[in-house]
C-alpha cells in the first residue's frame, strides 16, 4: 500500500472501532435488561453476567459489521471531503478504483474475521450460552431458594423458605405435584441443599408430608429425616434438547440425523443457515464498496449538504432490509438458500454501473 492508501485505512480502522465499539454498547445495554431480573432474581455473581453477555457477542457482530464498515466508510470520506483531501486525490491520477482499493482491502480482512465467527466461534458461543443460560436455571445449588418468597422449581415444585443462614434451610414450605393424582406438601423445621454432579436434592429435617389419601382423607406423615429429589424430568435434560440450527457446525447442518424428525423438518433451515454463515462476512465488502463508489459518485460542493447524508443512510439500511429479508425468505421457502447472497450479487452489479456512471460525469 502506498501513502494514502495507508492514510484511509488507519482512518478506517480507527473509526471502525469507534463505532463498533458503541454498536457493541448499546447491544449490552439492551440485552443486561433481559439478564437483569435472572441476576438480581436468582442472586447470581456478576461474573456470571458478564460471562452471558460474553457469550452473546459473537453472534451479533458478524451482524453488525457490515453496518460499522459502512458507517465508517461514510464518515472517513466525508471528513476528507470536508477538508478538500477527496478533491485533490480526483483531480490528481487517482481513479476511483484507487481510492476504495483501502477500503476494499480493510473490508476484505474483515469479511476473514467474519468468516471465523460465522464458521467456528458464533455457533460454538450460542451453545454455550445456551447452555450455561439452562444450568442457571436448573443448577439450584447456585440459583437457589430465595428467602420469603415462593420459588417455583421446574414444572413439579414450589418452594418457600422462611429463613436462609450459612448452615442451613429454615421453616420450608414444599409443594409436590409431580403425581397429579395424588400432590402433597411438606413442612420441615431445617433443610440442607445436596447437590451432585447429576442431581440437586434437599435434606429435610424434622417435618411432616400432608397429603389425599384415596378415600379423600388427609393423611401425614411425620418424619425425622427426609430426602428430595428436585432434579428435572430426564425430557428436560440438556443432551436430549434440540440443537437448533444457529447452534449447529458447518458438519451437522450439512449432515442433519436421518433418523430425527425434527432435523428433517428443519432441512429447510439447516441450508438457509449454512448458506447465510457464508454469505453475511461477504456483505462486508459489497456493502462497503457499494457506499463508498456513491459517496465518490456525488458532484463536488464547497458544502456539505443533507441529501447526501440521507442517501447514503437510507442505502444503508435498505441493504439491511434486503439482506434480513433475503435471509427470511430463504427459510421460508424450499431450496432457495442462495438467496441469502443476493445482498452481495446486488452490490457486485451497482459497483460498475456507478463507476461508469462516475466516468461520464
Amino acid at each position: 500500500m502506498n501513502l494514502i492508501d495507508k492514510y484511509i485505512f488507519k482512518q478506517l480502522c480507527y473509526n471502525s472501532l469507534l463505532i463498533l465499539l458503541l454498536i457493541i454498547s448499546l447491544f449490552c445495554l439492551a440485552k443486561s435488561v433481559q439478564l437483569i431480573e435472572l441476576m438480581i432474581g436468582r442472586g447470581l455473581p456478576f461474573y456470571i453476567f458478564i460471562k452471558l453477555i460474553s457469550l452473546s457477542l459473537p453472534q451479533i457482530i458478524p451482524v453488525i459489521l457490515p453496518v460499522t464498515v459502512c458507517l465508517s466508510t461514510y464518515f472517513v470520506f466525508s471528513r476528507m471531503q470536508t477538508d478538500r483531501e477527496l478533491v485533490i486525490l480526483q483531480s490528481s491520477s487517482f481513479t476511483i478504483l484507487d481510492i476504495i482499493k483501502p477500503i476494499i482491502i480493510f473490508s476484505t480482512v474483515l469479511c476473514i474475521i467474519s468468516f471465523y465467527f460465522t464458521l467456528y466461534l458464533a455457533p460454538q458461543s450460542n451453545t454455550d450460552f445456551k447452555k450455561l443460560f439452562y444450568t442457571l436455571k436448573d443448577d439450584y445449588s447456585s440459583t437457589l431458594l430465595q428467602e420469603g418468597t415462593f420459588n417455583t422449581i421446574g414444572k413439579n415444585f414450589t418452594i418457600f423458605v422462611k429463613e436462609r443462614k450459612v448452615d442451613g434451610l429454615y421453616n420450608v414450605f414444599i409443594h409436590d405435584t409431580r403425581n397429579n393424582k395424588q400432590t402433597s406438601t411438606l413442612i420441615a423445621k431445617k433443610g440442607e441443599i445436596i447437590s451432585g454432579d447429576s442431581s440437586t436434592k434437599i435434606m429435610l429435617e424434622d417435618g411432616s408430608q400432608q397429603f389425599q389419601s384415596q378415600d379423600k382423607k388427609l393423611s401425614v406423615l411425620y418424619f425425622d429425616k427426609y430426602l428430595l429429589d428436585i432434579n428435572q424430568n430426564q425430557s428436560d435434560n440438556w443432551s436430549a434438547r434440540w440443537k437448533s440450527p444457529s447452534e449447529r457446525t458447518i458438519d451437522e447442518l450439512k449432515n442433519p440425523n436421518p433418523n430425527s424428525l425434527d432435523d428433517q423438518n428443519n432441512i429447510q433451515a439447516f441450508r438457509a443457515e449454512l448458506t447465510l454463515r457464508y454469505s453475511m462476512p461477504l456483505n462486508i465488502i459489497g456493502f462497503s464498496s457499494l457506499i463508498a463508489i456513491i459517496l465518490l459518485s456525488f458532484n463536488y460542493r464547497r458544502t456539505e449538504g443533507l441529501n447526501r447524508t440521507v442517501i447514503i443512510f437510507i442505502s444503508i439500511i435498505l441493504l439491511q432490509v434486503v439482506s434480513i429479508t433475503a435471509s427470511n425468505l430463504s427459510i421460508k421457502f424450499m431450496n432457495m438458500q442462495l438467496f441469502n447472497f443476493i445482498p452481495s450479487i446486488l452490490c457486485l452489479f451497482l459497483v460498475p454501473v456507478l463507476i461508469d456512471k462516475s466516468k461520464k460525469i
